[in-house]
């Protein structure tokens, strides 16, 4: 570390010999008297009284003593900073994603970041929410987007919930319905949204004994939407993955089916500085983020 005639000026405070000082520091005797020289002479005034045993503060010395251990603390603070922006810089962030949130949460999060640490690099990995907790597990993601009701062995933070929704096309006969029951989609031919081993709406149908005529399953939702507009099938999808929808009907169902998604890591206390810093501000911006949005999704904020 490069010290500072401040750094040394406290130096000798502290051990009261120029010579002990300049042993402590590893400097010569002679470089630690000229920076207090220098420091005096800046100052105009004397600020230590050379005695024979030592030094000890002369009474500038003690006047000017506040403002002096108040230059320190900032160039401590300063020196802080610098560890930390070292920490995020020329690092690359692995984050584990699903559809929604790397279309309609990720692309504004990571714009904000890179603002404020314009060298930070991200590589995204989409894939499905157990595959995302593995990952987390190896150690090749750093953070994961996920719903936390998939998830067991991985530490997490909520962030919103996602409400599920029934879609079908205008022409359909259920397209007069205000609510829909699980029952009654059952019935007709369903596209499945792909989430790997956890489906919320599978899992319903399953939990109330309702078999399920599945034609497709699909991983994008885009696409899930094309379908429905092709007749080939109605679907349940979450409202936030939603956009570009009006041509279709968009039907509450009766069972309430809600996805709650979270920010999850291995563990926290071996997080990277950058990882941390991310992690943060993704708690801190996304209520904001969707609220902009124009999501009903909702911060819950609660740490497990």
């Amino acid at each position: 570390m490069n010290l500072t005639k401040y750094d040394i000026f406290f130096k000798v405070l502290e051990t009261k010999t120029i010579s002990q000082a300049a042993k402590d520091l590893g400097y010569s005797q002679s470089a630690v008297s000229q920076t207090i020289k220098s420091l005096e002479e800046e100052l105009e005034t004397t600020l230590f009284i050379r005695q024979k045993n030592g030094v000890i503060l002369s009474k500038d010395g003690h006047a000017y003593l506040p403002y002096l251990k108040s230059v320190q603390t900032s160039l401590d603070n300063l020196r802080t900073k610098k560890q930390e922006m070292k920490g995020l810089d020329q690092v690359t962030l692995r984050i584990g994603t699903f559809t929604s949130v790397s279309r309609h949460l990720l692309p504004s999060l990571m714009e904000e970041f890179i603002e404020m640490y314009p060298n930070i690099q991200f590589e995204l990995y989409q894939s499905e929410y157990t595959n995302i907790e593995q990952q987390l597990l190896e150690g090749s993601l750093d953070l994961g987007f996920t719903c936390i009701d998939a998830i067991q062995r991985v530490q997490y933070q909520e962030l919103y919930y996602d409400e599920m929704f029934a879609l079908v096309p205008q022409s359909h006969v259920l397209a007069n319905y205000e609510v829909l029951s699980m029952k009654q989609i059952a019935k007709y031919p369903f596209i499945q949204l792909d989430e790997g081993e956890y489906s919320l709406p599978i899992k319903t149908f399953q939990n109330l004994g309702l078999h399920v005529q599945i034609k497709h399953k699909v991983y994008d939702d885009f696409t899930i939407l094309a379908m429905i507009r092709q007749n080939l099938g109605i679907s349940i999808l979450y409202q936030n993955a939603l956009s570009d929808y009006d041509d279709l009907c968009l039907i509450p169902i009766q069972e309430n089916l809600f996805r709650h998604v979270g920010i999850a890591y291995n563990n926290y206390d071996t997080l990277s500085y950058a990882g941390k810093t991310f992690l943060d501000f993704i708690l801190r911006k996304t209520p904001e983020i969707l609220k902009n949005k124009g999501s009903s999704s909702v911060n819950v904020g609660r740490f497990i």
